[in-house]
């Protein structure tokens, strides 16, 4: 008897063993099986990606070009003067109905009415390293409510350490002839540019009365719809068009000639249905015919031909 029963106990562990095998193997055929279906899926939402990206490369072009424009990110500071209406954001674009208003303010020892702010600028030396830069430019627009009184732009030089126009090729200022008015008026840092620009991009712009009125004169109102910055120098640009309905992430281009294949790492994004302009300081077009070649992250490649 007692032989019988150790003979059913042993029969029974066999079958428990059978039934955890069977049991693991299922489930390790269903993992499997998942995996393939989820590999399957992926695959097919990335082709489906793929197939959705529409990248061409519109121009390439290399020498001596000029960046977009820098504006201010912060409010403007006043030295002399007051606020009146907007902000600095009201000063990014030119033409787009919105400007930031100021007003002198009667200034002491001796008393004229002065207006004087100053604004912070940063280039981008990711984009554009300094080894690389010409000169620099500043572009104003403005009005003014009179006519008797000059505008003037300044610096900060990081050298003299206080505001200059040392170099500029304009000292002169600008007068309005007509009250209310907008007015252009741009200034070149030539050669001297470094001394204004601080290691890390930094610039300090001084917007200020050239000469200021007596208490008798007019309180003068300032219209500030554009100020910014913007660089030139020798560089080389993709201008690439996204006609696609998703973002496309570049991950590398080429620059092809008959003798020669360069091969640059780049990580640049283009929002669907956008247009934009990449920039390379590191990048030389041959003198010669040659093809552009750029490659997206999901595989697509688009290729300019130079005429």
């Amino acid at each position: 008897m007692l032989e019988a029963i150790i003979k059913r106990l042993k029969q029974d562990k066999h079958g428990v063993s059978n039934v955890i095998v069977v049991m693991l193997s299922l489930v390790l055929v269903v993992v499997i099986v998942a995996n393939v279906v989820l590999w399957s899926y992926q695959m097919n939402q990335f082709d489906w990606e793929r197939m959705q990206e529409r990248i061409e490369i519109v121009e390439v072009k290399s020498g001596e070009l000029i960046s977009s424009w820098f504006v201010a990110q912060t409010e403007y500071a006043i030295d002399v003067g007051s606020r009146v209406s907007g902000s600095y954001a009201n000063t990014h674009l030119a033409e787009d109905g919105f400007w930031e208003t100021f007003q002198e303010e009667l200034s002491p020892a001796p008393p004229r009415f002065r207006l004087s702010i100053n604004g912070t600028f940063t280039i981008n030396i990711g984009s554009y390293p300094l080894n690389t830069i010409q000169t620099v430019e500043i572009l104003l627009k403005y009005n003014a409510s009179d006519t008797e009184e000059k505008w003037c732009l300044k610096a900060y030089n990081w050298t003299a350490q206080e505001y200059s126009d040392y170099g500029f090729n304009n000292t002169s200022g600008s007068q309005p002839s007509t009250p209310n008015v907008w007015i252009y008026y741009s200034v070149n840092l030539t050669d001297r540019w470094r001394s204004y620009v601080r290691d890390d991009g930094v610039i300090y712009i001084q917007f200020h009365d050239g000469n200021p009125e007596l208490p008798s004169g007019t309180r003068t109102k300032i219209g500030l719809d554009f100020l910014g910055v913007r660089l030139k120098g020798n560089w080389t640009t993709f201008a690439l068009s996204n006609e696609g309905s998703l973002t496309v992430h570049i991950v590398s281009l080429w620059i092809i000639e008959s003798a020669h294949h360069k091969r640059y790492d780049t990580d640049f994004f283009i929002n669907s249905g956008e247009n934009a302009t990449h920039t390379r300081t590191d990048t030389s077009l041959p003198i010669g015919n040659f093809l552009a070649k750029i490659v997206t992250e999901r595989g697509n490649i688009a290729v300019f031909k130079s005429s």
